[in-house]
């Protein structure tokens, strides 16, 4: 075979997958913002699909010098991990089935958690040795959502069999789990409570909240949205005694905290048609993503002064779960993570919010 043939054969091949603990060279770009000429930096590159796993999870660290992201080439996806500021990228897993929304960083930062081919599983950052902590049963499938402990003591999982839905809580030193709720309706984003024994987790179609401790019992509704009425997806603040979630009425959207404990119903302040939003550490300033066509932006909000700020555009199509922003604060709250596909490909960035937001 010809040398310009033998190159046409190869390009016409699905690309494949970097082994495991290959490093891969940088992908980020500095630009200015169009609307608000700040920095901005993408972080990966668009040869293949990039994306943060869900950001109520831990996915970067304390000091802010790695982060957690999934790459999605053809049919697999594959976990990364992206050191800052060099931007140099780490081959963390391999094979088909990997979960990509599922990757959460351990409280010690030196391992991380994950769902891949029906099982939960725990690989060392350094070692990359990985280990299974939980299979799912025969007929029963993981959806892709998991939620880990502050502690990391425990985990959340949904599978469903295609008729029924459930909420399994799972032990990740030992394995042992036990079911916490099982439902009809589809369930998702369980999420467990900041320094209480407790889990968080909604079910679609309408969306409608529901608390469950630990151990199965003392099921709660949360929050019903009225037939008017619409509410955003939903985090825990860094204590855990509060929800934060985006109220609509009336074609006006709000910022609000909810006290599962009290059913007190606080208004943070108003805010730009917010469909994404998620708390820094104390919940002092909101990162939130419009889903307004005319100002598709990412903004801070600040609740005690009830004042926003436009920190650049996300520009995403919000074509596919992997492009939604889902804007995040880093721990120290001086930078903003989203997702976008504003350059044509599914990709992760950052914006610096330093000179705006104090640092936690």
């Amino acid at each position: 075979m010809g040398l310009l043939r033998r190159r046409a054969f190869l390009l016409g091949l699905p690309a494949l997958a970097a082994p495991k603990g290959q490093l891969l060279p940088s992908g980020a770009k500095r630009y200015l913002d169009p609307l608000t000429e700040r920095a901005i930096w993408r972080l990966t590159p668009l040869s293949s699909p990039h994306f943060l796993p869900h950001t109520y999870q831990r996915f970067t660290t304390q000091k802010n010098n790695f982060l957690l992201l999934a790459e999605r080439q053809g049919e697999e996806t594959h976990a990364r991990r992206l050191d800052l500021p060099s931007g140099r990228m780490t081959q963390l897993t391999q094979g088909p089935g990997l979960a990509g929304f599922s990757l959460c960083l351990a409280p010690d930062e030196r391992s991380f958690f994950y769902l891949q081919n029906g099982t939960l599983r725990q690989m060392g950052l350094r070692t990359l040795r990985d280990r299974e902590i939980w299979r799912s049963e025969e007929n029963w499938h993981l959806t892709g959502d998991l939620s880990i402990s502050i502690d990391g003591r425990y985990a959340a999982v949904v599978e469903t069999n295609d008729v029924l839905h459930r909420l399994r809580a799972i032990e990740t030193f030992k394995g042992k789990n036990w079911i916490l709720v099982e439902e009809k309706s589809r369930l998702r984003r369980p999420q467990l409570r900041p320094k209480r024994d407790q889990v968080l987790y909604s079910l679609a179609d309408p969306h409608r909240l529901f608390l469950v401790n630990l151990d199965g019992k003392q099921k709660q509704a949360v929050r019903f949205p009225e037939p008017v009425e619409e509410i955003g997806p939903e985090y825990w603040t860094g204590d855990g005694k509060l929800l934060g979630y985006v109220h609509y009425f009336n074609r006006k959207s709000t910022a609000r905290t909810y006290n599962p404990d009290t059913r007190e119903d606080t208004l943070l302040g108003r805010c730009t048609q917010f469909w994404g939003v998620m708390g820094n550490a104390d919940n002092s300033a909101l990162a939130g993503e419009s889903r307004s066509k005319a100002g598709p932006n990412i903004y801070v909000l600040f609740p005690l002064v009830d004042r926003e700020i436009t920190v650049c555009e996300h520009a995403s199509s919000r074509s596919s779960p992997e492009v939604e922003p889902r804007p995040a604060f880093s721990p120290d709250s001086q930078w903003i993570y989203f997702n976008s596909d504003r350059e044509g490909a599914p990709a992760v960035y950052r914006a610096g919010v330093a000179d705006w937001v104090e640092k936690t």
